[in-house]
């Protein structure tokens, strides 16, 4: 077995403290300046390191630095005591199994005149989603296009015909616990041909567990009508759609 060790392992073994004891105890120090920054190197087991660097990286005092080392999906931090007694918990709750995750998805069109033509297949919208939808909107009439619940698991990629020749596609992230998930890459796309998309809607979106959110699509605000795309995520333990 080779005995070679990186000088940068090395210096982690100094500076950093040993897991599970407590940070000012390790300094090697009583009193130990607030101001001394410390080394603190995170491996994820489950999660990618990249997306945890973005979350950390508002906890870091100002002197705070993280770097990324995502051969060994690991985070190095060096922070003062402060700064790493906030990181370091967000990091233990991050890191752990992805969990189901389930996003209602209504696609419904809206317009200031009454349709002339009403789907027999689809139900009417849930009638208090048209009455949000008509408090925000200058549109009066609602018409179901497609519906669907979407079901997947933090991180990981979602494609999905919602039905009525619409398609979703995202890839959620971690639910924070402050309940937000963001839904990365979502995309919403209209089929044309058989094989053949129409990009509708490309971004990044940033919900709330149990709260609904509604995008509209429309050329521009005076059109006389417009898609409304619906959203609303849940932990896949809550209650399904009727």
């Amino acid at each position: 077995m080779s005995r070679f060790v990186s000088p940068l392992l090395v210096l982690l073994v100094l500076l950093a403290p040993a897991a599970g004891a407590p940070l000012a105890a390790q300094s090697g120090q009583q009193g130990a300046r607030t101001d001394t920054l410390y080394v603190h190197a995170y491996t994820l087991k489950h999660q990618k390191a990249a997306e945890a660097f973005m979350l950390i990286h508002p906890l870091l005092s100002p002197r705070g630095t993280v770097e990324l080392q995502p051969g060994g999906n690991t985070l190095v931090v060096r922070d003062t005591l402060a700064g790493l007694a906030r990181v370091v918990p967000v990091l233990r709750n991050f890191d752990r199994p992805a969990r189901p995750l389930r996003i209602d998805v209504y696609v419904v069109h809206a317009s200031r005149e009454r349709p002339t033509v009403v789907s027999p297949v689809l139900p009417e919208p849930p009638s208090d989603l048209v009455r949000r939808l008509k408090a925000i909107l200058p549109y009066d009439f609602f018409t179901l296009v497609a519906q669907a619940q979407v079901s997947g698991l933090e991180g990981q990629p979602v494609t999905y015909e919602i039905g009525g020749g619409f398609e979703v596609s995202f890839r959620p992230g971690m639910v924070a616990p402050n309940r937000s998930l963001r839904l990365n890459d979502f995309r919403v796309l209209r089929r044309k041909q058989q094989w053949e998309f129409q990009t509708l809607l490309h971004t990044h979106l940033n919900l709330t567990l149990d709260q609904t959110v509604s995008l509209a699509l429309a050329k521009s605000e005076a059109s006389p009508d417009a898609l409304m795309v619906v959203l609303t995520p849940h932990q896949d333990n809550a209650p399904r759609l009727p």
